[in-house]
């Protein structure tokens, strides 16, 4: 195969918008309602999408926003987070969990991640904290939580709030609490290639807190507490109308999407284990405790983008997540970090693959995906 594959032939990456022509047609009848109530920025689709998200998450307060990133700051200050703080986070994530920080005044301080997981290393957190620390920000990445027993217990130890970022792992559970909201507050993204997908950038924050909840409500409307008075400074941070008519549909058809990605996830683990690949492809552990809704299906391996260009012209997406860490990105050099201080990360970073795991894939897609790896990797079963 070449990369002038049509494109219905190829294994694509992602799958965004509608699943087909009915679900489409559910689309504009809910923008047309929109429409009709004039109901643009919040209004009654976005509080219809909250409450819903409010049962099927089991948590008290949840907040329709603009964007995950958006999510994250407003979570941060409302925890008491300022310029000149410092928030400790993992070495390796998407850029906005520490650029949110950054855009706060504040000071992301790195640790590196857990190799079996790539997520933080909680035995790396306390050693990081100094008088100047005021969150400490686990990423559950990938589509599950990290270790938050010994997150929380340090955070009530030592005072610091949990702000989760949890862009990736929308209605996971750690130990029966759910990821957002195991901490003091939590941030989830819907950007159209989620698990929860919008039709653009939209996102939420959640809390179990009635004091933190209702400073992310002012928050994300310029600090108003109502009648255009504002005590303190917030952001236009609204979910619109036409994001929260389109969320209300596909959080219906979640859980039924939520089957299928964990359908693929162990047809891979089965096909790795019968190409005998493991030994020279790695998976990544489960954390004990943490469900999972595969947000993405990660693989490490060496000579990654040799084998990635070679995917391509059989006619298999993939993609890096993410192909650099966080305290080697330009912008935060005269934070003055070495980045040789997070040798897991770095790792991960030269090796890690993610393969396709989206709900429209086919039975028989990840067995495709892994027999084409065997063959690249020189170990196909004969």
């Amino acid at each position: 195969m070449s990369d002038d594959l049509r494109e219905d032939q190829r294994i694509q990456m992602v799958a965004v918008g509608p699943d087909d022509e009915a679900e489409k047609k559910l689309w504009l009848e809910a923008l047309e309602g929109v429409i009709d109530q004039n109901s643009y920025c919040l209004g009654n689709a976005v509080g219809e999408f909250e409450e819903q998200c409010k049962q099927y998450l089991g948590v008290d307060h949840a907040f329709g926003v603009s964007n995950g990133t958006d999510g994250l700051k407003l979570a941060l200050r409302a925890v008491g987070v300022n310029s000149g703080d410092e928030v400790i986070l993992p070495a390796y994530s998407f850029f906005s969990t520490a650029s949110v920080i950054a855009h706060l005044g504040a000071k992301p301080v790195f640790v590196d991640i857990d190799p079996k997981t790539l997520l933080i290393d909680v035995d790396q957190i306390s050693a990081a904290i100094t008088d100047k620390t005021r969150a400490i920000m686990p990423v559950q990445l990938y589509g599950q939580t990290a270790e938050m027993d010994t997150i929380m217990k340090l955070s009530e130890q030592t005072g610091i709030p949990v702000v989760e970022d949890a862009a990736q792992a929308f209605g996971v559970r750690y130990k029966d609490q759910p990821a957002g909201a195991i901490g003091a507050a939590g941030a989830f993204s819907f950007y159209p290639t989620k698990n929860l997908a919008a039709a653009g950038d939209a996102g939420m924050v959640v809390t179990q807190n009635e004091e933190i909840a209702e400073k992310m409500r002012r928050l994300r409307v310029h600090g108003d507490i109502g009648g255009y008075q504002h005590q303190t400074l917030g952001w236009n941070a609204r979910m619109d109308g036409f994001q929260g008519a389109i969320l209300s549909i596909r959080l219906e058809r979640l859980a039924t999407q939520q089957e299928a990605r964990a359908r693929n996830a162990n047809e891979y683990l089965e096909a790795l284990k019968s190409h005998q690949l493991t030994d020279k492809i790695e998976t990544l552990a489960q954390t004990s405790g943490s469900d999972h809704c595969w947000h993405q299906f990660i693989i490490q391996m060496d000579d990654r983008d040799r084998i990635r260009e070679q995917l391509s012209q059989r006619g298999i997406d993939s993609g890096i997540y993410y192909p650099g860490t966080l305290p080697g990105q330009p912008c935060f050099s005269d934070l003055g970090y070495d980045e040789g201080k997070y040798p897991v990360a770095q790792r991960a970073a030269s090796r890690v693959l993610a393969l396709p795991i989206h709900h429209r894939l086919q039975q028989g897609d990840p067995s495709r995906v892994v027999a084409a790896l065997a063959e690249l990797v020189g170990t196909a079963t004969r």
